[in-house]
């Protein structure tokens, strides 16, 4: 994973963004449900109206909302699955099982802290303060991995720089 080209400097962020991108999606396929059985209680903007003026029996709008539904689900998830891809890569740079397990099982898998923590045999603490080094860890490394990248993109532009220098004298 190109680690410049995605700006990322903060691995929790990045993982947090997953989760979320997750649940929206859930969401969004929860509010489908709802629309395509006529039970249209919430939907995910307020102001537009979820069945037309055209009389209480009108369902003339739901079919056009469920295709717009269905198109913003499979954007999503397309999002999610390259996220989560990502996310893996990220994740597989941890030298560290244990952090590996933990930030996989809570960030790509989606389970709860206490799922978490019955998954690698810990206690909840213990799997918070092991959450918070392998995020730590994995910062550093991402950081090493960024700066690295950045001093091999100045030496090659220092590279260039002398020999238009030298094309010059000639």
């Amino acid at each position: 994973m190109d680690i410049v080209t995605c700006h990322m400097v903060d691995a929790r962020k990045f993982l947090l963004t997953i989760r979320e991108q997750h649940y929206e999606l859930e969401e969004l396929k929860y509010e489908r449900y709802l629309e395509e059985n006529g039970l249209c209680i919430k939907v995910s903007n307020p102001a537009r109206a979820c069945i037309s003026t055209g009389g209480s029996n009108d369902l003339s709008n739901i079919p056009v909302h469920i295709e717009q539904f269905m198109e913003q689900i499979v954007r999503e998830e397309a999002t999610l699955y390259q996220m989560r891809s990502q996310g893996k890569e990220l994740i597989s740079m941890l030298p560290d099982a244990r952090g590996r397990a933990i930030l996989k099982y809570y960030y790509i898998d989606f389970l709860t802290w206490e799922q978490v923590a019955m998954r690698i045999h810990l206690s909840p603490s213990r799997t918070f303060s092991s959450h918070r080094l392998a995020l730590d860890e994995l910062n550093q490394i991402i950081r090493t991995a960024w700066q690295q990248r950045l001093l091999d993109t100045l030496k090659i532009y220092c590279r260039k720089k002398d020999s238009s220098k030298q094309e010059l004298r000639l």
